[in-house]
């Protein structure tokens, strides 16, 4: 399988010749969504920010992070959790074969210390099944290093290799990890996706959390609550930790992740 440092490569597109390079290391790991923004597979919230202060807006019960959000303090956390109702954080864990998020120890502590519920996911390349396992034992390995628990929520977050096959591939990903006792696990992508890459019906809707951000969320317009989870936002800011700390932000139907 690759090795540190190698050259994942993978099809953004979907056609033969359109094939980006891209070496996994801190400085370009991607933060969940990351994708979605460069390629424009879903719509943009306001630029501008939305403040977790306003009201009207869907649900605002989990973040999702990686090493590109930087320390968050346990204060920090408890401040999202008791001022603004937050209940849950994503932190990013691993990516391909090669890459681990540093920051996710302290991330999941503080966390934790603040009473919030804490999942993870995997930033996913495989694109054949036994590159799906093999992706899936270093996402496992981590998380138990990390001594998190079994019933832990555990996301493939699949946005970056365009595969026929990606569908089949994906549930490879998480009967391995269902094998070794990690029985929670869900898909995330963007709605574009989910509608052209992924197949949803077999993945299982409840499995799936859909990234799709409109122009001006609503509670009175609530989308995708068939399935897991809708993330509606990726620049969400709370006021006290000022407008440039900018969060991704999802509502939770199935309570998966808060």
């Amino acid at each position: 399988m690759l090795a540190q440092n190698t050259v994942y490569a993978a099809n953004q597109t979907g056609s033969s010749g359109a094939v980006t390079h891209t070496i996994i290391n801190e400085n370009n790991n991607h933060a969940l969504g990351d994708l979605i923004k460069q390629n424009g597979l879903a719509s943009f919230a306001d630029e501008s920010g939305i403040s977790a202060a306003e009201t009207g807006r869907p649900a605002k019960d989990f973040i999702d992070i990686s090493s590109n959000n930087g320390s968050i303090s346990k204060d920090e956390f408890q401040l999202m959790k008791n001022q603004y109702g937050i209940k849950g954080v994503i932190v990013k864990l691993t990516e391909g074969d090669s890459y681990r998020n540093p920051l996710a120890p302290e991330q999941i502590a503080n966390a934790q210390a603040a009473g919030l519920k804490v999942s993870v996911y995997h930033f996913s390349w495989f694109a054949n099944p036994q590159e799906a396992a093999e992706e899936a034992t270093y996402f496992m390995n981590y998380a138990k290093e990390l001594k998190l628990a079994q019933n832990t929520s555990f996301v493939n977050d699949y946005e970056s290799v365009n595969s026929p096959n990606a569908t089949s591939n994906a549930l490879k990903f998480a009967d391995t990890l269902k094998a070794a006792g990690f029985k929670n696990v869900y898909h995330y992508s963007s709605k574009s996706w989910f509608s052209s890459v992924l197949d949803m019906t077999k993945l299982g809707a409840k499995t799936c959390w859909v990234a799709e951000w409109p122009l001006n969320p609503s509670n009175d317009q609530l989308l995708h609550t068939g399935n897991a989870s809708w993330q509606w936002a990726s620049d969400l800011y709370f006021p006290e930790l000022g407008r440039t700390r900018q969060f991704d932000i999802s509502t939770d139907y199935l309570n998966a992740f808060s």
